[in-house]
């Protein structure tokens, strides 16, 4: 199993969506909205060449089978908008592959955050094994919603 990632690009943008959608389904049924579940190819795409933003593509062995989408907030914080693996792809290690590659390609960030389900205990364990705690709690639409941070020494 080969694992690559690299930054995404417009041709991605369908690919992308499906990956999203099937990586987002059960928070979509569970909580009846999800900001990653039924993106636009468009809007996946403004996203791509925003440059306020970097999206990543995680492959195996060729095919693509998980995303990262950064924001880039000043030169030492960023937020980790999204970091999903469809499901047939979870549990393998490609998301701490994608975790460690993300933290190497912004070596200069100090700070990093993410918001995942308050619920999303399996959510919750992989973040805090990738050394993020949880900082804060909030409602997202009818969402409970978490914050998690961490801080690069």
């Amino acid at each position: 199993m080969m694992i690559t990632i690299r930054k995404a690009n417009k041709e991605d943008a369908k690919k992308l969506k499906e990956v999203s959608d099937k990586a987002f389904l059960s928070d979509y049924v569970k909580y009846g909205e999800c900001p990653g579940y039924g993106q636009t190819i468009e809007k996946i795409c403004t996203t791509i060449v925003d440059p306020k933003r970097d999206v990543f593509a995680i492959l195996c062995d060729g095919e693509v089978v998980g995303k990262i989408s950064v924001v880039k907030e000043n030169r030492e914080r960023n937020y980790l908008g999204c970091l999903c693996i469809i499901p047939e792809y979870e549990n393998l290690g490609i998301g701490q592959k994608a975790m460690r590659y993300i933290e190497n390609y912004y070596k200069c960030i100090k700070s990093w955050y993410l918001v995942t389900p308050a619920d999303k205990l399996r959510n919750h364990y992989f973040y805090k094994k990738c050394g993020y705690s949880i900082t804060g709690k909030q409602m997202d639409g009818k969402v409970e919603v978490v914050t998690f941070e961490k801080i690069i020494k």
